[in-house]
C-alpha cells in the first residue's frame, strides 16, 4: 500500500510511531501491550536505514525517545515541574547514544549471528550502566514492559530484569534483518515457553509462615505535616488504628516511607520515640516505620559532606527505615537509591572536591545522604529488609539483601508525590518483577497506596485501592532458596559490556557496507 510504503520512508513519522508505540508498551497499559516492545524497537532499527550518519541517527531518535518518556514518566513533573522537565529531556538525550552504535553496527558488513549479540548487548550496556551512576534512571529498562506478565519471564531468575531486555532487542533485530524462520522461532519462543513450564509445574514449598501487619495511612504528601496541626497528633492516631489492626499473631508492623513526621536524631530520644517504643512495648513486636533520620558521626568518620554539626557531632539527614523493638533499641536501615535532583545533588562529592576554595556550601545543595550498607530488621528471627521506595527499581540493590539472608521483601513507599497518575501503577508493578527475580513474597507499604503482597511468582496476592485509608494483616510465605540472579547478580550486563567493547573495536575496523 503506498500510504504504508510512504509512512515506513518517512524517518520522522517512524520516529514518532516508534515512541508512541514504546509509551503504549509500559503500565499502566495492561499485557498484552508490552509485546509493542518489540515492533517499537523494529521502528528505531529502521531509523538506522533511513538516516545518514549516526548523529542524525541521534537528532531523529531522540523525537521517539522524548515522546516515549512523556508518555511514560509525565507524572515526574507532578512532585517538581523544573525538576521532571529536566529529567524527561536529559534521559531521553542519554537514550540516543547507544542507537549511535548500533547504527554504525547497521551500516558495518559483519555476519548476522554476530550483530545478533552485538546489538542487544550494546543496548543492554546503556541500561547496565544508567543503573549504576549519580543519574541513573532504571524506570524506563526494556525489562519493564513485561512487569504485568511475570509468567512470560520467570526466566529472570536466572538472567535478572536486564535479560527481558536482551531478548527483546535480539527479537526485533532478528526480525528487521529477515533471518531464518528456525533462529526466529527459538529466539521467539524458548524462553517465554520455558517461563510458562516453570510458572505451571515449578512451585516451591515455602519453609514457614509470619503474619505481617501493612498500614496505610493515606496522608497527603502536599501539605506542611500533612495537614496536621504538630507532628505528634499524626503519630498517635497512626499507633492508634496499627493497635486495631494487629492481632496476637502478628509479629511485626510496617509503615510508610515518611509516615513518622517528626526528625527522628540518633541518641537523643524526642516524644516520637518515646511514644513510639511505649506502644511497641506493648505489642512486644517490632515497628519498621520510614522518617527522616538524623545520624550523627564521630568526629573523623562522617561522609565527605555532611549536614551541619548537632550536640558536637557532625551530621547528615537520611531518608530511613527505622525499626523500633519492644526492649527500647532502635536500628536504622539507610536509603541507598536516591532520585536525583529530587533527593540528592548528583556528583555531590566530586563537586565538592573540586571546590578548592570553598566558594559552594555544598552542605546546602546535598539533600540527604546516601545509604550504603543492606541492613536489615529482625522479625521473629529472619532478616528483613525496608527497601525504600526508589530502591526497589534497582535489581541487583534489591538482590543482594536476598544473598545477605532476606525471608521476605518489604517496599516502603509514598507514591502520593505522583498524585493519581500512573506512577503508582508502574511501581506496583515492578515490584512484581522483583519477585521472580529474588524468588521472595513481596509486601508494599505505600503512603496513599498501592500497598499489597506479590508471590514469588509475580503473582498479585492483594492490591489495595489508591488514595484510601487501609490496613491489613497477612501471613507471608518464607522461602529459603537462591536463585541464579541473588547468587551471581548482573552478569548478563557484565557480558554485554564485553560485546560493546568487542562492538566499537569492530566499528573501527570492519568494512563499512556498500551503498545501496
Amino acid at each position: 500500500m503506498p500510504f504504508l510504503l510512504d509512512f515506513w520512508n518517512n524517518k520522522w513519522l517512524v520516529s514518532l510511531a516508534t515512541g508512541l508505540l514504546l509509551g503504549l508498551s509500559f503500565s499502566p497499559f495492561p499485557f498484552p501491550f508490552g509485546l509493542l516492545i518489540i515492533p517499537a524497537f523494529l521502528g528505531l532499527l529502521r531509523l538506522t536505514d533511513l538516516t545518514a550518519s549516526a548523529r542524525e541517527m541521534a537528532y531523529v531518535s531522540y523525537a521517539a525517545f522524548l515522546t516515549w518518556n512523556i508518555i511514560t514518566t509525565y507524572w515526574l513533573m507532578f512532585a517538581t515541574v523544573a525538576g521532571g522537565i529536566a529529567a524527561i529531556l536529559a534521559n531521553s538525550a542519554i537514550m540516543t547514544l547507544p542507537m549511535m552504535v548500533i547504527w554504525h553496527l547497521r551500516h558495518r558488513h559483519l555476519p548476522l549471528w554476530l550483530t545478533s549479540l552485538l546489538v542487544p548487548g550494546v543496548w543492554l550496556t546503556y541500561e547496565f550502566l544508567h543503573f549504576r551512576w549519580d543519574l541513573s534512571w532504571p524506570w524506563l529498562s526494556m525489562g519493564n514492559t513485561f512487569a504485568t506478565a511475570p509468567w512470560l519471564v520467570q526466566y529472570i531468575s536466572i538472567t535478572g530484569m536486564l535479560g527481558i531486555t536482551f531478548w527483546i532487542v535480539m527479537c526485533a533485530w532478528l526480525l528487521y534483518r529477515s533471518a531464518p524462520a528456525p533462529a526466529l522461532l527459538v529466539v521467539f519462543l524458548v524462553p517465554p515457553a520455558g517461563s510458562l513450564l516453570a510458572y505451571f509445574i515449578h512451585q516451591p514449598e515455602p519453609v514457614d509462615h509470619i503474619e505481617i501487619a501493612i498500614m496505610q495511612p493515606n496522608y497527603d504528601s502536599y501539605l506542611h505535616l500533612s495537614g496536621y496541626p504538630d507532628a505528634i497528633t499524626p503519630l498517635e492516631e497512626l499507633l492508634g488504628l496499627t493497635d486495631d489492626a494487629i492481632t496476637p499473631q502478628t509479629r511485626a508492623v510496617f509503615w510508610p516511607e515518611n509516615s513518622i513526621k517528626a526528625l527522628i536524631v540518633q541518641e537523643y530520644p524526642g516524644q516520637a520515640d518515646r511514644l513510639i517504643h511505649q506502644y511497641v512495648r506493648q505489642w512486644d513486636i517490632p515497628l519498621i516505620a520510614g522518617s527522616s533520620f538524623m545520624r550523627r558521626y564521630d568526629p573523623g568518620t562522617e561522609p565527605p559532606v555532611i549536614r551541619g554539626h548537632y550536640g558536637g557531632k557532625p551530621f547528615n539527614i537520611y531518608n530511613s527505615a527505622l525499626g523500633f523493638h519492644p526492649d527500647g533499641s532502635m536500628d536504622f536501615y539507610k536509603k541507598a537509591k536516591l532520585v536525583p535532583l529530587v533527593e540528592r545533588f548528583p556528583f555531590v562529592h566530586t563537586f565538592s572536591r573540586m571546590d578548592r576554595f570553598g566558594w559552594i556550601d555544598w552542605s546546602e545543595l546535598a539533600m540527604f545522604g546516601r545509604g550504603r550498607d543492606t541492613n536489615m530488621f529482625d522479625v521473629d528471627g529472619y532478616s528483613v529488609p525496608a527497601l525504600i521506595c526508589y530502591d526497589s527499581v534497582y535489581p541487583d540493590w534489591v538482590r543482594r539483601f536476598v544473598r545477605e539472608g532476606a525471608a521476605f521483601l518489604v517496599v516502603i513507599t509514598n507514591d502520593g508525590w505522583w498524585g493519581n497518575t500512573s506512577g503508582h501503577i508502574q511501581h506496583y508493578e515492578f515490584a512484581r518483577l522483583r519477585a521472580v527475580e529474588t524468588g521472595r513474597t513481596v509486601l508494599r507499604s505505600a503512603n496513599n497506596g498501592l500497598s499489597g503482597v506479590i508471590h514469588a511468582n509475580g503473582d498479585v496476592a492483594l492490591k489495595t485501592t489508591y488514595w484510601t485509608f487501609d490496613r491489613f494483616t497477612y501471613s507471608v510465605p518464607v522461602y529459603d532458596r537462591i536463585t541464579f540472579y541473588v547468587r551471581f547478580g548482573d552478569w548478563i550486563g557484565w557480558m554485554s559490556l564485553l560485546l560493546s567493547v568487542a562492538a566499537l573495536v569492530l566499528i573501527r575496523f570492519s568494512p563499512k557496507n556498500r551503498p545501496r
